[in-house]
Order: C-alpha cells, then structure tokens, then sequence
C-alpha cells in the first residue's frame, strides 16, 4: 500500500513539471519516475534496471523506430508538397466542400506528427470561411476530424505504444472494436458542426481519372505501410521504411531529400517514449503494486472499475495534454490481471477511449493550441463548440464495452 501511495504522490507533481518548457514532456516523466523512486522506496539498481530496460527490449525498440520513420515520412509527404497533390486530386473527385473539410484533415491525421493538425488547419480554414462557418467551429472541426485516424491507423505512436506492451490482445482486433466507434464519432461531429450549413456544390474541369490516379498513387506511402504489414508481416517500423524509400521516388528534388529525411527524426517524440517506458517498467517492477490492483480488480464491481479508469485517464490526459502517460501507466496494471485476452482487449478498448479524451480536451494539447493559434481564436471558445461531441464519445465508451462484453465472452 506505501509503494502504491508514493507512485501516486509522484504523479501530482506531474502537471506543474509539463509546464516546464525546457525539461519537455519527455523530463517531465523522467523526473516522475524519479520522484516515485524517491516516494515508493524503490532500490537504486530497480531504477536503473526500469531505465536499462528502456533500451535493451525488443517491442520497445522496434516502437522506437517506427516512430523515428514516421516523422521522417510525415516531413517529407509535407515538404516535397505530396499532401497538397493528395488535397488538390480529393477537391476534383469531391464536389461538396462539407465531405472535403472532413476528408482532409482525417487523411493528413494518417500520419501522427506532434502537432499534425497544423498542416491541414490552412485547408480546413479557407474551406470554412467560404461557406460562412465561425472560427471557432473551424478550428473544432480540423481538430476533430484529425484525430479520427488515432482509433483505425495501427503505426499511431498510441497503437505502437498498445502493440510493444500488450502485443496478445492484437492491434488489429483493437482497430476492428473501435470501427462502430469512428462511425458514431464521425456521424456525431457532422450532425453537430456541419449538417445545418448551406453549401452549392462544387464543378471541376480537371480530369476524374487522372484526379484517381494521382491520389491512389501520392497516397500510396500511407496506405502501403498498412499493406505491407498486413501481407507480409513486416515490422511496422519496416512497412514505414519501406513506404519512405518509394516515397523518394514521388519527389522531383532528389539533391536535398536525405537532410529532409534526417530533419524528419523528432528527438522530443523519442526522449517522450523514453519517460513513458520508464514510469512503466517501475510500476510493473513493483509486484506489491501489480498484486492490490489486482486484488481491487477482483473484489468489485465491473462499473466501478471502469469509473476509477476513467478518472485516472481523464485526469493525467487533461493535465499532460498526452494520450501516453494514462496508457503507459493503465495497460501494464491491465495486462498483470488473471483474465482471458480477449477480456483484456475490452478494457484496453475501453482505456483507450478515456486517455484520447482527458488528451483531446486538455488545453496542453498541441494540435489544439496550434489550430486555434492558425484560426486567431481561444481555447475557451473552441472547447465550447468541441464539448458537444463528450456525451457521444463518453456514452460509446461504456455501451460498446457492455455490448462487446456480452458478444465476445
């Protein structure tokens, strides 16, 4: 119970170290994992081994990789202008402005840079402002349909971080529980910020086929890395790089595509993984901690374990303004429980919800603070537009984990 209450003592001074800029995210969860150390009474050569442990296993690298090739795919899809050939072919094939302001930013949030909404903001805005639209629900909408690609894409950085802890539940069974999901949202955001909004169709002169051409094939760097794995069974950091080697062949300024390439490797995102797996190999080193909640697990009821779930990932998501903090430190406490795979899939599903929606409403959140900085408007404003879609988002949460339970066990 002391290390229990020391690991989340530890935890409250999170939210005052985020807002350090100079330490970053990634130092904050270092200094956490410190302090719990400190707090949890946790030997030296524990805290050496949770850290050692970081470099030295293998999900863990392989999702480190992956990670470093989606950035560097992310800088060169937007440098060499392959985003606008994939914007410009959807404006010939689309002729209603409403479908593309929803289309684009959910294809452009295929790839998860930090910060992503910032490349289609500009696309969604000029949109917007045609069809009369306020710059608040402009902002809200980039920001929700970005982040749509979070619940089906399986190289997320979320994904990679689910797959490299809990590899037995399978990735793609995670995709197919969070389909029904992405059409509530969906269907839920266009009824809420776009169905009351006139619109005239649009008229291209521009060629459909050659519209169809360019997009199966400017696309194909994204949708490949899907493929790739999929057929082959390829390491996910493998399909990437695989998919930023064909993508070389797509750009006509081949002289400077390496040190775009190396511009690409983001060493925030990296030292931020680093901070997550460390917090998570000193939990899970703890057997005193894994074994009470485990026992708390057991002796209550489903709903009031779901309701704690909920509470933590809200909490550390709004504080951090990071989906990878709740899931670093819930999934493990998931994975240690006597139950079956598929019953630890559920409440994977059901954790994964929760810690998108303690990130996505936090005001840390960087896609947010980028979009709404672009459209000239204030967080305030935006969340009051943003929170109409919680109710759909929180009531999918619990009744798709209860139908899901009754299909599935």
């Amino acid at each position: 119970m002391n290390q229990a209450l020391g690991i989340a003592a530890a935890f409250v001074f999170m939210p005052f170290l985020t807002r350090i800029k100079k330490i970053g995210f990634g130092g904050a969860l270092v200094i956490t994992g410190l302090l719990m150390s400190l707090f949890a009474g946790i030997k030296p050569p524990e805290v050496w081994d949770a850290f050692l442990r970081v470099f030295t296993t293998g999900s863990v690298q392989s999702t480190m990789l992956a990670v470093i090739m989606i950035g560097i795919l992310g800088t060169v899809l937007s440098r060499y202008g392959i985003f606008q050939r994939i914007v410009s072919s959807l404006e010939v094939l689309i002729h209603n402005p409403k479908i593309i302001m929803m289309l684009l930013p959910a294809i452009l949030g295929m790839l998860p840079v930090p910060g992503g909404a910032f490349l289609s903001v500009p696309f969604v805005y000029n949109i917007g402002k045609k069809l009369n639209i306020s710059s608040n629900r402009i902002s809200t909408i980039n920001l929700t349909f970005r982040h749509v690609a979070m619940y089906v894409v399986p190289f997320g950085s979320a994904m990679l971080l689910i797959d490299s802890i809990m590899p037995e539940i399978g990735i793609y069974r995670l995709i197919a529980l969070n389909i029904p999901l992405v059409i509530l949202y969906v269907g839920g955001a266009f009824m809420i910020h776009l169905k009351n909004v006139p619109v005239e169709r649009t008229v291209s002169e521009s060629s459909v086929s050659e519209a169809l051409r360019d997009l199966a094939l400017y696309s194909a760097p994204i949708y490949g890395i899907v493929l790739i794995n999929l057929i082959f069974g390829f390491p996910m950091w493998l399909s990437v790089l695989i998919s930023i080697g064909f993508s070389f062949f797509l750009v006509s300024e081949k002289s400077t595509y390496l040190q775009t390439a190396i511009k690409g490797i983001n060493l925030h995102t990296l030292f931020m993984l680093v901070g997550v797996y460390f917090v998570q190999n000193l939990i899970k080193s703890q057997a005193s901690v894994m074994t009470l909640f485990s026992n708390l697990f057991l002796s209550v009821s489903g709903f009031s374990v779901l309701l704690v779930i909920m509470l933590i990932a809200t909490v550390l998501g709004l504080s951090t303004g990071l989906n990878m903090v709740s899931l670093g430190i819930l999934l493990p406490l998931v994975q240690t429980l006597p139950i079956s795979p598929t019953e630890k899939l559920l409440y994977v599903f059901f954790i994964y919800i929760w810690s998108f929606i303690g990130y996505y409403y936090s005001p840390l959140h960087l896609c947010q603070i980028l979009s709404n900085s672009y459209v000239g408007c204030g967080v305030g404003n935006v969340t009051k537009e943003n929170i109409k879609l919680l109710p759909i988002l929180a009531g999918a949460s619990f009744g798709l984990f209860y139908l899901y339970r009754f299909l599935l066990l």
